[in-house]
């Protein structure tokens, strides 16, 4: 399968590409930190258009959303297309938690974002049987230096518990339509 992967070179994304790569998979990662700036959308879209998994991972301003649609447009109707849209548990309701190195209001701007990240999908949905699309809300995951153990989540142990819960529910035939997926701090005994 090629998978095309935004913000591919760190965190979520980087570890989504670990992942999905080692399971053979053809990987088109779209990075700033590799020349691709997601708010040049046709650009970007053009790169993704050939591919059957959109990971809709980097996150600039609304960027994000535009992309979405854009991509959708062109793969509307195109059976075995999917996307896979990273969005925040923070989008559940007003939060409070301090983020280091960001104010309030960047806080409250990027949870905006992410909200209309998750209507465009809801909209979307909606529409058309395919491409298939699926919200994932991380919770608290570990992707900068000295975010581990509690509250926060292997990014590697999350990224594979991702993958894992997509591949058993298409192997099944269902579909995921949103996933909230957070560190926990006891397991459960079943």
């Amino acid at each position: 399968m090629r998978i095309a992967i935004t913000g591919h070179s760190a965190g979520i994304g980087q570890a989504l590409t670990k992942i999905l790569s080692a399971r053979g998979h053809e990987i088109v990662g779209l990075s700033q930190r590799h020349g691709h700036n997601i708010r040049v959308i046709p650009k970007i879209t053009d790169l993704i258009e050939p591919c059957d998994l959109f990971i809709n991972n980097a996150q600039a301003g609304y960027a994000q959303t535009e992309l979405l649609y854009s991509v959708w447009d062109r793969w509307q109707n195109q059976t075995g297309k999917h996307i896979w849209c990273i969005s925040t548990m923070m989008t559940q309701s007003p939060t409070n938690i301090a983020v280091d190195g960001q104010s309030d209001v960047a806080i409250s701007a990027y949870r905006n974002q992410k909200i209309a990240l998750e209507d465009a999908c809801h909209q979307l949905q909606s529409k058309a049987w395919w491409p298939v699309i699926t919200i994932i809300r991380p919770g608290a995951v570990g992707t900068q230096p000295g975010q581990s153990g509690w509250p926060w989540a292997d990014v590697d142990v999350w990224a594979e518990s991702i993958v894992n819960l997509m591949v058993l529910a298409e192997s099944n035939q269902l579909r995921i339509r949103e996933i909230s997926l957070s560190a926990c701090k006891q397991a459960l005994d079943i």
